[in-house]
């Protein structure tokens, strides 16, 4: 027997389904990570605390840690990370990247580790080992990256056109008591990096934390001064409800001086994958920043700092 509200029923399925697939088919916002931290077995919670602010433990090792972020990039379109770490570290990571994801840094805080010289590490960039320099944490050795031992290394980067990022802003509570002694909050200011941004005026650099929850405007007024210093934002996003206050300060702040075009994500995830989903979450959660600008801070900022081809 005929029944119009069969039909209409079937009817109302059928369309549900329809926009359903077209919402489905939809292509994910592409997501570039300028802060992504490799390890390997021997060096996995070497200098992170046992849990983050939250009580969360991280992952139990370097592998599973790789696995996690490896899944959090295929679940939020992370088409390129920068990955920072040890040499071995990172080329563990490319071994397993078949998606070529990975764009090759070294995780520095001295001029000498990894027994690295200048010869050595021109040899690693014509070889393409490293295709970023950094993270560079020369705060964590207490010095800056003006300090004349890292001269060299920013000569070869000037050279051959090899990107730098540099710490800006605090580290770990408490990590002056632990494995970095000669941490100083001090060197920590962005102001302390301006002689290189003018001894080498070719240099690609951004800072990482865009100064930290200490000097975001000085990160600022830096790149007001300084047009092609670009920074990420990095741990800012979702550490503690402190530096995501000053990262909401930070963007506010950018976007009315305009430089918003230079502000790029990063997670800086460490030994805790979880932060790359938290942070996306969060910056997509502020109101005060457009559609257009969260696609500018996830993917054209960064595409356009690497000179990635469309």
């Amino acid at each position: 027997m005929f029944s119009p509200n069969k039909v209409l029923m079937n009817k109302t399925l059928l369309l549900l389904l329809f926009f359903y697939n077209v919402l489905n088919a939809q292509p994910k916002q592409k997501i570039i990570d300028m802060h992504i931290h490799s390890y390997t077995e021997s060096d996995f919670g070497e200098r992170e605390p046992g849990t983050d602010y939250y009580g969360n433990k991280g992952s139990k090792n370097a592998e599973e840690h790789r696995a996690a972020t490896f899944a959090a990039f295929k679940k939020y379109n992370i088409v390129k990370a920068a990955v920072s770490g040890s040499p071995e570290s990172v080329k563990n990571w490319v071994e397993t990247d078949s998606s070529n994801r990975i764009i090759k840094g070294i995780e520095m805080f001295s001029p000498t580790d990894y027994h690295m010289d200048s010869v050595k590490f021109e040899q690693m960039v014509k070889n393409k080992e490293i295709e970023i320099f950094g993270e560079l944490g020369p705060y964590y050795a207490g010095m800056t990256l003006s300090d004349p031992a890292w001269r060299p290394y920013l000569r070869i980067c000037e050279k051959y056109d090899i990107p730098v990022a540099v710490h800006t802003g605090g580290g770990d509570p408490g990590g002056t008591y632990s494995w970095s002694p000669k941490a100083r909050l001090t060197f920590g200011d962005p102001f302390l990096i301006e002689d290189v941004l003018v001894n080498y005026p070719k240099l690609r650099i951004y800072m990482m934390h865009a100064g930290g929850e200490d000097w975001p405007e000085h990160g600022i007024r830096l790149m007001a001064y300084y047009p092609k210093l670009y920074t990420d934002l990095a741990v800012m996003l979702w550490v503690e409800p402190n530096t995501q206050r000053y990262i909401k300060g930070f963007l506010r702040n950018a976007k009315e001086a305009g430089y918003l075009d230079r502000v790029m994500f990063g997670s800086d995830q460490m030994k805790w994958p979880y932060a790359i989903e938290k942070s996306i979450l969060f910056l997509n959660s502020l109101t005060f920043l457009t559609k257009q600008d969260k696609e500018d801070i996830l993917y054209n900022n960064a595409a356009r700092f690497l000179r990635l081809k469309k």
